[in-house]
């Protein structure tokens, strides 16, 4: 439902009374829904696990610089037809959910640490061998990120 406030609050967001303000910039409008709690499934608990690991393994700063890296050329390129990444974290996660893609018998992220991927010596091991193993779409330079996790 399309909402119109009495004083002008461009791009107001938020909730109120059990409804959800947000701001459409397709439609140029500000828009209103009815608060509904998500139902939780199976899923929910299999994500927050996952996520919760992967939040312990805790890559070194070095490492997260070169992501951080890797998002502006990533962002910066067209040639992908991609969705922009926003962080660090969504470009660590999208390489994690390769490797498991790739190696589904030898990594499970609800378990992964961080000695796993040091032992196994496996590609995501820095950025720069998750590019070419295939993980991440090669970028221009990618040969300098080789911090280690």
């Amino acid at each position: 439902m399309k909402v119109y406030l009495k004083r002008n609050l461009a791009g107001y967001t938020g909730t109120v009374d059990e409804a959800i303000y947000y701001y459409n910039p397709k439609i140029k409008q500000t828009l209103m829904r009815p608060y509904k709690y998500p139902k939780l499934t199976h899923n929910n608990e299999r994500i927050t696990s996952i996520m919760t690991n992967l939040k312990h393994i805790n890559p070194s700063e070095g490492y997260r610089q070169n992501l951080r890296d890797y998002i502006m050329f990533y962002n910066d390129s067209k040639e992908y037809g991609h969705k922009p990444l926003a962080a660090w974290n969504t470009a660590w996660l999208k390489m994690m959910y390769a490797l498991q893609k790739a190696m589904p018998m030898e990594v499970d992220l609800k378990t992964i640490t961080r000695q796993q991927i040091i032992i196994d010596d496996l590609p995501c091991r820095s950025l720069k061998t998750a590019i070419e193993a295939g993980l991440l779409p090669p970028m221009p330079g990618y040969e300098r990120w080789y911090n280690p996790i």
